[in-house]
């Protein structure tokens, strides 16, 4: 009987011992009364170590996700102005399109309306010696026709005012323009052809014609 009293005893005793030295190993909180009656509360070392480590790693990490975060909402604001750029020049685009349309329709509107039409109650009263501008001449026996011939109506056109004559003289096709009584009024004519017509001023001159002068000039 003694010896299991003695056995027991000796197991409470290293339960004790061991309880005490887990107790002493376990970070402890201690209070601390101060002259006022509060109670401050400490924390062990171990715990405000460990806390001020995971403060300092805590930083870092987000300034990792705020540097990912940025870089994603730049890489965002990049298409968008890349978006916002191929919009634009495809509007830009669009823009002039309409306007050479909107010239082009001018330009077509203008040719069918000329300042000045021919009409038939416009006769010729007689002939008499002025001047016209030859325009064109061609020798070409296959095309010189058809040329002759495009480059009147072309010029007819632009300056509907002034009457085409084309005539045919061996070899040549050659196309003569206006019937203009003084030698100013030739001028200034092909001065205003040749401004819309740079191609053709090397091949204009003024010469000396027999004209047809009209009921109403």
């Amino acid at each position: 009987m003694l010896k299991h009293l003695h056995f027991r005893s000796l197991c409470m005793c290293m339960m004790l011992i061991i309880a005490l030295a887990a107790n002493a190993q376990r970070p402890q909180i201690t209070e601390r009364l101060n002259r006022n009656g509060q109670v401050t509360v400490d924390a062990p070392q171990e715990l405000v170590k460990r806390n001020n480590a995971d403060l300092g790693k805590q930083p870092q990490q987000s300034n990792k996700d705020k540097k990912a975060k940025e870089k994603d909402k730049k890489k965002v604001e990049e298409e968008k102005l890349n978006e916002l750029d191929e919009d634009t020049s495809k509007d830009v685009k669009k823009d002039e399109d309409k306007k050479k349309d909107e010239e082009k329709k001018k330009e077509e509107v203008t040719l069918k309306k000329p300042k000045r039409q021919h009409t038939a109650q416009q006769t010729i009263e007689s002939h008499g010696v002025g001047y016209r501008i030859q325009a064109y001449s061609d020798n070409n026996h296959k095309t010189g026709k058809a040329n002759t011939q495009k480059r009147a109506r072309a010029i007819a056109m632009k300056f509907p005012q002034y009457r085409s004559y084309i005539s045919y003289k061996a070899p040549s096709w050659r196309l003569r323009i206006g019937d203009f009584k003084t030698q100013h009024e030739a001028q200034a004519a092909l001065r205003r052809i040749k401004s819309v017509y740079p191609n053709f001023a090397r091949e204009m001159v003024i010469v000396r014609d027999r004209i047809n002068i009209w009921s109403n000039d």
